[in-house]
């Protein structure tokens, strides 16, 4: 074999050597080298709430039936206010401040909401700027008759409490315009008639922090 038949030989091994050990790597381009491997966190409209704070507002609630199922009817009632809570336009009322509302469960599984008010986020800081949680529950009395059929007194308590993971600053103005236009909306014409379809849910008194 002639010099020139070698060094091709020398060639075609060194080409076969070489793609030979690139099928063996995995495939991955120039810039995915240097990028740096990101995770996401996911978060439900599920997830419970466990930093919450001062009490801003609470409200009891009740209604008298007469006779009947005190369950059907209790559930009815608190599904009343769960609904007025649920459609009420919160962002509508801070029409600057980005905020989300969604349904949450609490630890104890019952349901509520969540109002979050939202900002920038910044590699110091999250997006969540604190924000509000609204949860009701049935604080039952019953006034029987000898019977035990009739004159079920039926309250039902709903409070609104700060969120302060991620606060930085305060965000009382905020917090003030939603607990004070909620109480407004009570007596407006669609909160009536949402209180209404629980059998004639009435409000029995309002405490907030900014009371005089």
């Amino acid at each position: 074999i002639d010099l020139t038949m070698m060094t091709l030989l020398y060639a075609l091994l060194l080409v076969a050597t070489s793609t030979a050990f690139n099928l063996e790597r995995p495939l991955m381009s120039r810039h995915a080298l240097h990028q740096p491997t990101r995770t996401t966190k996911l978060f439900s409209a599920e997830e419970s709430v466990d930093s919450l704070d001062e009490t801003l507002l609470r409200i009891n609630f009740s209604v008298v039936q007469g006779a009947g199922i005190f369950e059907s009817y209790a559930n009815k009632a608190l599904e009343s206010v769960r609904s007025y809570t649920k459609s009420f336009p919160f962002a509508a009322v801070l029409p600057v401040q980005p905020l989300t509302y969604l349904p949450i469960k609490m630890p104890d599984g019952s349901p509520a909401l969540k109002v979050t008010f939202l900002r920038k986020k910044t590699a110091e800081k999250g997006s969540q700027d604190g924000g509000i949680v609204f949860t009701s529950r049935l604080v039952s009395e019953e006034d029987c008759d000898p019977d035990g059929l009739e004159n079920y007194v039926l309250r039902i308590e709903l409070q609104a409490k700060r969120i302060k993971e991620g606060q930085t600053i305060p965000k009382v103005f905020s917090e003030k315009q939603i607990c004070l236009a909620f109480i407004k909306g009570l007596s407006e014409t669609k909160g009536q008639e949402l209180l209404a379809e629980g059998g004639g849910v009435v409000v029995d008194s309002v405490f907030h922090i900014w009371m005089e």
